[in-house]
């Protein structure tokens, strides 16, 4: 048996700790190793060293929630029930969906979810609710609102000279203002947000510079206190407008303010590897990194990149689905692999409940094990040619990316607030290994590719 064989079977039976660090609006081509030429990533450009980097991943949604609930839960949209975007006060996902949380639970593993959660902000939609033993984290997005439901801990700290009557008062506001957003904004407590641990505000309006530093050191505060297997869900709240960076890294990357963001987050994620290794856990933990959606384009210099691929957040163009993917576990995959294998978020769930010997089969789940492709002599060319990714469009799948075809059914490209893209008014076929830029649409040109993609959409329907 050669060494790294036995290295293998080591861990064989040994249930993997799992990290997934899922980053807000990251742009395909916001790491040096995706092809960015003013953001400086080396600790993740080491780490994609050290696994696989996946050069044809994808996320079911381009909007936040519903591409949450997607990695979480391993089903499409529909499926899911998570179509679109929660706002503070809002139920969220329905609590009978299952989270991978809660089934990595009965065997064995302590949880936390750290960060952006996005799945509602009401104590039966919170991560505490949904499988998590810990939550630390802003509920939403950061450029949200408090919420008029939300409740304080005892020693809450206060900011921006606010006390306990003030932050009252906001959230009074917010409960006459109702749904009308505008009002909130006008008011000026839009981007104050709360920063909850458990189920109450520990702290508002949150200090948004110093959280990136302070989510990585919670994630190694839990990692430490854990004699269990576990799984850390961290959700950084950049690069999403507004962006705060820290002063050890504001004005420091050629990539401006956005470029700080993903530099500062690079440097902590170097800190959790490092942490990793000194306590000898990094061979046997599954670490992904990944981000939920494009970049939101139409904030210019606050934005990101997909090049080459076109548009960003909020369509269903490569820019808004395709997104940076690194899968590491040193003790089962082979370091130094680029894989062009066809994959999603909505993969994660079956793979990791795989690797820990859970029983995948109860929960209907979307996506496919990516265990063989591990398991791979040659992850260059896919483990299987016949991989499909499903793309969402509200409770509807919009498309499909099968081999060097991507289709998008009609009216169905456009999935919020995306600028001057428009709905599309036809079906939409495009060859992305001759035009990755989904300029020439050969929808009339193939009519038998078309009619394959829809026969795929109507057998996952």
């Amino acid at each position: 048996m050669h060494a790294n064989q036995s290295h293998a079977k080591k861990y064989e039976q040994k249930k993997p700790n799992v990290i997934v660090v899922f980053t807000d609006d990251q742009g395909y081509a916001d790491l040096s190793s995706y092809g960015s030429q003013t953001i400086k990533t080396p600790n993740l450009d080491n780490f994609a060293q050290s696994g696989i980097r996946m050069t044809d991943f994808y996320v079911a949604s381009s909007v936040c929630s519903a591409s949450r609930a997607a990695l979480l839960t391993g089903k499409l949209p529909k499926n899911n029930g998570v179509t679109g975007v929660y706002f503070p006060d809002a139920m969220g996902m329905k609590p009978e969906q299952v989270t991978l949380a809660e089934m990595l639970k009965p065997a064995g593993y302590k949880t936390a979810a750290i960060g952006k959660w996005h799945l509602g902000d009401l104590k039966t939609t919170l991560p505490t609710a949904q499988g998590f033993d810990y939550y630390y984290g802003i509920p939403f997005s950061n450029d949200m609102y408090i919420g008029y439901k939300h409740e304080f801990a005892e020693q809450v700290k206060f900011n921006n000279g606010y006390d306990l009557a003030k932050a009252q008062r906001d959230q009074q506001m917010v409960k006459q203002a109702g749904k009308k957003r505008q009002i909130i904004k006008n008011k000026g407590i839009k981007e104050l947000v709360p920063l909850f641990e458990g189920e109450k505000i520990i702290e508002y309006p949150a200090e948004q510079s110093s959280l990136t530093k302070r989510y990585f050191e919670k994630a190694i505060e839990f990692i430490s206190n854990s004699s269990e297997p576990f799984f850390v869900y961290l959700t950084p709240a950049m690069p999403h407008v507004p962006l705060f960076a820290s002063e050890n890294f504001k004005g420091k990357s050629k990539g401006g303010l956005y470029g700080d963001t993903v530099e500062e987050i690079d440097y902590y994620f170097g800190q959790l590897i490092n942490h990793l290794k000194a306590t000898n856990q990094s061979d046997n933990t599954l670490i992904v990194f990944s981000s939920d959606n494009g970049p939101w384009l139409g904030y210019r210099s606050h934005a990101g990149s997909a090049k080459p691929y076109s548009h960003g957040k909020f369509t269903n163009y490569e820019g808004g689905v395709r997104v940076p993917g690194i899968i590491s576990l040193p003790s089962r995959i082979k370091a130094n692999q680029v894989s062009s294998h066809i994959s999603s978020t909505v993969d994660l769930v079956p793979t990791v409940l795989q690797l820990a010997g859970v029983d995948a089969s109860t929960y209907k789940l979307d996506g496919t094990s990516l265990v063989p492709l591990f398991q791979s002599t040659d992850v260059t060319s896919s483990f299987s040619s016949e991989s499909a990714v499903f793309l969402s469009y509200k409770n509807k799948i919009a498309g499909v990316r099968y081999q060097n075809w991507k289709y998008i059914r009609k009216g169905m490209n456009n999935v919020g607030r995306s600028g001057r893209v428009p709905t599309n008014d036809s079906d939409l076929l495009f060859d992305l290994s001759k035009d990755p830029v989904e300029q020439h649409n050969l929808a009339d040109k193939f009519p038998q590719v078309v009619k394959k993609l829809q026969g795929l959409i109507n057998a996952k329907q």
